[in-house]
């Protein structure tokens, strides 16, 4: 009975603690130039994590340009509990946000400011990268600008949104699962290819 409990107590420790972890390339005008890399892992019954980090550097209009991203948001039951962004360009954090769950409504304080909301976000940045397409979600939470994004289905296989930055953002799927990306800014299109 005591080997029993102890398989029963290793399995559900392996099955909160196992790891998903997709890895992308990042291209710019046909060249190499980073790495993204998205985890998502189940540190507790019922909790979601997802972390996300971006390196790419890159020439753009003869300047050198690197940046590096981290975003971290944790579910809890499928629902959004906290979450952070940082973008760092050329050392210099240009932008953040943090968001916090205080029981009632969501806090944030970023780089636009403080304010709150009451939404409960179900689907953002991480989810779309690690779970299965879902078109039925039609709103999405981009934690970057702390604010929710309508999405578009151009095709079967195709997420789009206009972020409020005024980002294009395109994510392609193959049996659910993304394949992907483009991240259509004013300077450039970076696209993101997988390769894990």
């Amino acid at each position: 009975m005591r080997h029993i409990s102890t398989l029963i107590a290793i399995l559900l420790i392996a099955s909160y603690g196992g790891a998903q972890t997709i890895v992308f390339n990042m291209v710019l005008f046909g060249d190499s130039v980073g790495l993204s890399t998205i985890t998502k892992s189940h540190p507790a019954p019922g909790e979601d994590l997802y972390v996300l980090d971006s390196h790419i550097k890159a020439k753009v209009l003869w300047i050198t340009r690197e940046n590096r991203t981290h975003y971290e948001a944790r579910y809890k039951d499928g629902k959004m509990v906290s979450a952070t962004f940082s973008e760092i360009n050329n050392g210099k954090k240009d932008k953040w946000s943090n968001i916090q769950y205080d029981g009632s409504m969501y806090q944030v304080d970023s780089y636009h400011g403080k304010k709150s909301f009451k939404e409960v976000p179900t689907h953002s940045i991480g989810s779309l990268y690690c779970d299965v397409y879902d078109a039925s979600r039609k709103r999405f939470f981009y934690e970057p600008e702390a604010d929710f994004n309508e999405l578009n289905f151009p095709d079967a296989n195709t997420i789009e949104f206009r972020s409020s930055d005024g980002n294009k953002n395109v994510y392609h799927f193959k049996n659910g699962h993304i394949t992907d990306a483009e991240f259509h800014t004013t300077l450039a299109t970076v696209y993101l290819k997988r390769v894990k």
